[in-house]
């Protein structure tokens, strides 16, 4: 990059239904590759824009990070009114502002939160944010049991698929993993160091599995200790939000501590 250049810190909102994930690929659309296409169109060709991590095709996000270089004079408030005017309708960056050169959204992150919707009961206007389970009853506290397993450091080979583990470590350290009802949703918050790839689609379907009674709070403390392949409880991702990335492990703990899992942006039939 060029010495001139300035990184800028951005927090994003983005509805990713219609995206091949987050990561730039020559032969799909991506989060990535929009932002570094308008990015382009403001700044020239010499930018970059870095996430503070991959996520699924679909998959939404309320708070995403990410950083931005590139040789401007332009004030982080009008580097925010200028790229929301060139990005498309369901991309939003909420916050701009200057950051240190060698801040990195990715290398720099500590731990990041994701949130899970499951609605119970049939839905149109949501149904393209949460993956409807009408027909089977769930059994909460058994559901609650089995998240309770996944806190700590684990070996997670079971929740993403084999060509993963075969290029990075499977271990990740889980701080938090909770279910709760909230009217006729059910909501899921993990929040972890890092995640693989389809990670917590799969602990979200495993999960539900146990609710459902197809699994039990066993299978999966052996799914922990004994590798399976799990492929048929990926949960949809339509339903998963990346929440928010750490950076300051005070910021972290505080919110480990004191944020409450509520429904995502949308009021729903008898939730507060």
């Amino acid at each position: 990059m060029n010495t001139h250049a300035k990184r800028f810190k951005l927090i994003l909102e983005f509805d990713g239904g219609r995206y091949s994930g987050w990561q730039k690929q020559d032969d799909a659309i991506t989060l990535q590759g929009i932002l570094l296409e308008a990015a382009g169109k403001l700044f020239g060709d010499q930018v970059d824009v870095q996430g503070s991590g991959r996520t699924d095709a679909g998959v939404h996000a309320l708070h995403y990070a990410a950083h931005l270089e590139a040789e401007t004079e332009l004030s982080p408030g009008d580097i925010l009114k200028k790229l929301n005017a060139a990005l498309p309708q369901d991309i939003v960056i909420i916050a701009c502002k200057r950051a240190g050169p060698r801040f990195h959204a990715r290398l720099n992150c500590i731990g990041r939160s994701y949130c899970y919707q499951v609605a119970r009961q049939k839905t149109a206007l949501a149904r393209n944010h949460v993956w409807q389970v009408t027909t089977a009853a769930l059994d909460l506290e058994r559901m609650e049991e089995a998240a309770a397993l996944l806190v700590g450091m684990h070996d997670f080979t079971s929740f993403t698929d084999r060509q993963v583990v075969k290029k990075k470590s499977p271990l990740v350290m889980i701080h938090q993993c909770q279910v709760a009802a909230a009217g006729e949703l059910i909501l899921f918050r993990i929040v972890g160091s890092h995640f693989l790839w389809k990670m917590v689609r799969r602990i979200v379907g495993v999960l539900m599995a146990v609710g459902k009674g197809e699994l039990k709070v066993a299978d999966l403390r052996r799914f922990l200790q004994e590798p399976v392949l799990l492929t048929q409880y990926t949960a949809p991702a339509q339903g998963l939000f990346f929440e928010r990335a750490f950076y300051d492990q005070e910021e972290l703990d505080g919110f480990l501590a004191t944020e409450e899992l509520k429904p995502v942006f949308f009021r729903w039939r008898g939730c507060s």
